[in-house]
């Protein structure tokens, strides 16, 4: 197993990415604490977790809420005395041209993908220098939007390019510690949010491809990785009609 024992938390993990990764882990030999906003959803994946062989603990937080994210943390540390690995998967997003964007909506954009992001590192962090087993493993779910702009998506994109840079600076912090941030940066996803989106869906990425990636960021394998940004993205050929 690559994982053995390790204690991981996810957010946003009651579906999508978070899901296929939380299984993945738990298939390796760690035991997860899976957060996100739906508490049906995050004991759902905890049920699959244990049915895996691992242990789980479903939480149900708002990743923009310092309190909440600060009783997740310590939750988990009660539960579990340590977190090896913190995967910061949770994310929003809309299509609204520039000009369109409510305040409330651009706020709550950063505030989920960028702000929910710190305070998880932000809390997770000494627990992580007092591990007895040196440090830990970080990884932000970012996007291609966090390379380069797309139309539409200017608070998404922002966030992204936030949440990069966020990345490469938490690294910078951790290495005497043996933290090691990176992040994942997908391309175009399977998600609800492009099924508005009129296009080409055997070219998307679904979310079982974010996981092998991110089992070698989360593994010994990797544990001279960080500060590094992976991109994802499909480039095979269309599927034939």
């Amino acid at each position: 197993m690559r994982l053995p024992d390790r204690i991981a938390l996810i957010t946003g993990g009651g579906r999508g990415i978070g899901r296929a990764v939380a299984l993945a882990f738990a298939r390796e030999g760690a035991h997860l604490a899976v957060a996100a906003r739906t508490s049906a959803e995050v004991e759902t994946v905890a049920g699959e977790v244990r049915r895996l062989g691992r242990e789980a603990l479903p939480l149900t937080c708002d990743v923009a809420d310092e309190a909440q994210v600060k009783a997740a943390v310590a939750a988990v540390l009660e539960r579990f005395g340590r977190v090896d690995i913190l995967v910061n998967n949770a994310g929003i997003s809309s299509l609204r041209p520039l000009h369109g964007i409510p305040l409330a909506s651009w706020e709550r954009t950063l505030a989920v993908n960028l702000t929910g992001s710190f305070l998880f590192i932000k809390h997770v962090w000494k627990p992580m220098q007092r591990n007895t087993r040196p440090g830990g493993s970080i990884i932000n779910v970012s996007s291609l939007g966090g390379r380069r702009g797309y139309p539409l998506l200017a608070a998404y994109c922002a966030s992204k390019w936030g949440q990069i840079g966020l990345t490469v600076s938490a690294a910078e912090e951790g290495k005497p510690y043996n933290i090691r941030v990176n992040a994942i940066a997908p391309g175009k996803g399977d998600t609800a949010f492009r099924a508005q989106i009129k296009e080409d869906k055997s070219r998307l990425l679904k979310a079982e491809d974010h996981v092998g990636v991110c089992l070698f960021l989360a593994s010994d394998e990797a544990r001279y990785i960080t500060g590094q940004v992976v991109e994802l993205d499909w480039f095979g050929p269309p599927t034939a009609a």
